[in-house]
């Protein structure tokens, strides 16, 4: 009889048999915790893993591992160094969930300029002083520009919904060009991004953490954005400086910025008596917080569910599977 082809699946049992459903009698799935330990305990004869973060330790002591599939798009957490030296596993990320944290980010923008977050916290103390008249008028969306700092599966949703809303969208990519370009008025490259910045009245962060990215939105890139500016971003935390864009939030250099993406996590996934920055963002009302939601709905762990186990198909059945990351890119 052949063996089965291993898959390891570091996550809960019902995901692990949600994917073992899609693979059927293709491949066996075992699973195991995410430390290095625990994985090579189960897995270190698994040829396929499904993981967005996968400990160093695993990867130089697995060597029959030929496939590493993630839920999401980022692989930042991954060693892309390590795995370009074995130049044996390919690398394959997924996009189902583009549509939503496109719509999140879109919610984001709009909740920031319509002071939703803090008329909301001032009424359920009874102060009605952000009524009709008061501060804070809301920023009209409509006829405004945005830049969009990444133009891939992410950045083209955004794209589409702002159209829809009036907004002349712009976009920033790492080569200047983009098969979505046709969605924008303008493209460029990040290197000459400097008068789109200038132009804009909304920047939104939809770019993958790569070596050329991290720290981009530093205090020379807050510099050329206008004081009346509102930034978004459902990225990565890494991306931008946080002691920089702290400073130009709480001095007032920029108007507001929402944050999905953070620089510190708690230790379990959703634990807490963490905050998400070393500097006091939450003191700042022209910050919306947001905990690294913007991916979560109701359908996508199902829809993710079945991309992952149908791509290991391709992959077993010999065929090219989706999304192969280019390890040199990292995107």
């Amino acid at each position: 009889m052949t063996k089965r082809v291993k898959v390891l699946v570091p996550y809960q049992a019902e995901i692990a048999d949600a994917i073992q459903q899609v693979l059927g009698d293709n491949a066996i799935v075992v699973r195991s915790e995410r430390s290095a330990e625990d994985m090579l305990r189960h897995g270190s004869d698994a040829q396929v893993v499904v993981s967005s973060r996968i400990p160093r330790e695993y990867l130089l002591h697995a060597r029959g591992l030929s496939m590493i599939q993630t839920f999401g798009a980022g692989v930042d957490k991954i060693d892309l160094d390590l795995l370009r030296e074995r130049g044996d596993v390919i690398l394959c990320n997924s996009h189902v969930n583009a549509p939503e944290v496109a719509e999140y980010a879109i919610s984001l923008l709009l909740a920031l300029a319509k002071n939703l977050v803090l008329s909301d916290r001032e009424l359920r103390r009874g102060d009605w002083r952000y009524t009709w008249g008061g501060p804070r008028p809301n920023i009209e969306v409509r006829g405004r520009t945005c830049l969009i700092l990444g133009l891939g599966h992410i950045g083209r949703e955004v794209a589409e919904r702002l159209r829809a809303l009036g907004v002349t969208v712009k976009a920033a990519t790492r080569s200047g060009i983009s098969p979505s370009s046709y969605l924008v008025s303008e493209v460029v490259s990040i290197e000459n991004v400097r008068p789109l910045v200038r132009e804009a009245d909304f920047v939104i962060l939809t770019l993958p953490l790569t070596r050329e990215s991290r720290g981009l939105v530093n205090r020379e890139f807050i510099s050329w954005m206008k004081s009346t500016a509102l930034l978004v971003n459902v990225a990565r935390g890494e991306i931008v400086n946080e002691k920089d864009l702290f400073e130009a939030l709480r001095d007032g250099r920029i108007a507001g910025a929402a944050i999905d993406a953070w620089w510190q996590y708690p230790k379990v996934w959703g634990g807490s008596g963490c905050f998400p920055s070393v500097y006091p963002y939450h003191e700042l009302d022209n910050v919306i917080m947001s905990p690294h939601r913007a991916a979560f709905s109701e359908g996508i762990r199902d829809e993710q569910t079945r991309f992952v186990g149908e791509n290991i198909l391709r992959f077993l059945r010999g065929e090219t599977p989706l999304n192969i990351v280019d390890l040199h890119r990292g995107y």
